[in-house]
């Protein structure tokens, strides 16, 4: 029996099958003539034509089996066979693909016609759009028609459109958390390779980043170091002109303004970082 589901081509190609199966059974002599050339073999009639030792019906029986075989092989094979069952089931299609065209004017405006490829592993709203919500209105084939049927096929159509629909939500939702955890896993991709991406970014004994630590650390005595002398250097500066007439004071502004005031960020970075 055909499992519910089933294409039109898998369908063909189980009976196909199962033709080829019967076909590739291996011959067998009858009881009936077996037995009578036994007979006529015990009773030494083995000059006649047609009776033939045991021996000799396995040979040939054999032989005969094998060629069967040998052509079933070259004739019959898996791609022929679903060859032929794709062949049926798209003359099946355009048969009722030009009934449904010649049924298109006949039907009302509420009927929904559902297409042979309707993709029903869309997103709930679309499945929504493909099949109507009610039985009446649903149009599958010319022959088919809903006010005819049994109420339980309604009943019926109406519990698997829900089912569907809701499975379709689920799956939305699975869908949508699906690519936020790969969004996280693209995130821990750098986590993947501990021993290139994570030691060492560690603070361990002779590794890289204490290493670097260490020459910032001295890096930052120095410029703090630095530094200080510069704020010395201002204020021994400041004084100078606090204690000196206005006209030394002015000269001593003019001999040292221009070298302070000359002097880019560059340089200025360069002379705090000059550590030598």
């Amino acid at each position: 029996m055909d499992e519910p589901g089933q294409s039109i081509t898998a369908i063909k190609a189980a009976f196909i099958r199962s033709q080829v199966r019967q076909l590739c059974a291996p011959l067998e002599a009858s009881p009936d003539w077996n037995g009578s050339n036994r007979v006529q073999t015990a009773k030494g009639d083995h000059g006649r034509p047609g009776h033939l030792s045991d021996k000799a019906v396995q040979d040939i029986v054999a032989k005969v089996n094998d060629e069967i075989r040998k052509h079933n092989r070259m004739v019959y094979s898996a791609q022929s066979q679903r060859h032929v069952a794709e062949q049926i089931e798209t003359l099946y299609w355009n048969i009722i693909s030009a009934e449904c065209d010649d049924a298109d004017t006949n039907t009302n405006a509420t009927t929904v016609v559902a297409p042979r490829d309707a993709d029903l592993t869309e997103s709930h709203t679309t499945i929504k759009s493909l099949l109507p919500e009610q039985y009446t209105d649903l149009h599958l084939h010319p022959q088919h028609d809903p006010h005819s049927g049994h109420g339980h096929e309604a009943e019926a159509y109406t519990t698997l459109r829900e089912d569907l629909i809701e499975m379709a939500r689920k799956r939305d939702a699975l869908r949508q958390n699906l690519a936020r955890y790969r969004h996280l896993q693209s995130l821990l991709e750098p986590l993947d390779d501990p021993q290139t991406n994570i030691q060492p970014n560690l603070v361990t004994r002779d590794g890289e980043l204490g290493k670097e630590l260490d020459r910032m650390r001295i890096l930052l005595a120095r410029v703090t170091g630095r530094v200080g002398e510069m704020k010395n250097l201002n204020a021994t500066t400041l004084d100078r002109r606090d204690t000196t007439a206005t006209g030394t004071d002015t000269n001593l502004s003019q001999s040292i303004t221009p070298t302070t005031t000359a002097q880019t960020d560059q340089q200025k970075l360069a002379l705090l970082m000059d550590l030598t």
